[in-house]
């Protein structure tokens, strides 16, 4: 279920669904339907326990800074993980990369996919996905997102996320 709904939301949540239209060429009206909740590195815990008590429209979330830099959490029996999905050929060298430093981490590491179809790159059929099951609390899981967004993305504290789906 997770997996299908995340490819259904995919492409479009991280920047992948076309062109993005300034604000001052949107109607008012539009604007909430349009834009995606943004938060800081600071608030995902607030986003993990909404998460984890059932309060959002899905049974995960991504951060997105840019679409290269989308990341998206999960729960299990109430232990998190942390999936990362290389759709487009600029996202590839970000997979080996989030590998190793799971493996620095001693985090597990499950490779699936979500069943999308790459947009720019067709040596496979998939695109593929990393699952960092990091089995661990709110706390520790936004400290890993925290550390991915930073050392592998070069974002910071300040840096906005858009809220996907």
């Amino acid at each position: 279920m997770i997996a299908t709904t995340i490819s259904m939301f995919g492409l479009t949540g991280c920047g992948y669904s076309g062109k993005h239209v300034p604000v001052s060429q949107k109607g008012t009206e539009n604007l909430a339907a349009q834009y995606a909740e943004q938060i800081t590195i600071a608030e995902l815990p607030i986003m993990l326990d909404k998460l984890k008590n059932g309060q959002l429209d899905y049974d995960f979330f991504g951060i997105c800074s840019h679409p290269k830099a989308c990341i998206y959490f999960m729960q299990e029996g109430g232990k998190f993980y942390i999936d990362y999905e290389a759709i487009a050929q600029e996202q590839r060298p970000y997979l080996k990369r989030i590998r190793e430093y799971a493996s620095e981490q001693g985090f597990r590491v499950v490779e699936t996919t979500y069943g999308n179809t790459p947009i720019d790159y067709d040596d496979i059929s998939q695109a593929p996905v990393l699952s960092l099951r990091i089995d661990t609390d709110i706390d520790s899981t936004a400290v890993v997102g925290r550390k991915l967004m930073h050392d592998i993305f070069q974002n910071n504290d300040s840096t906005l996320y858009d809220v996907v789906p």
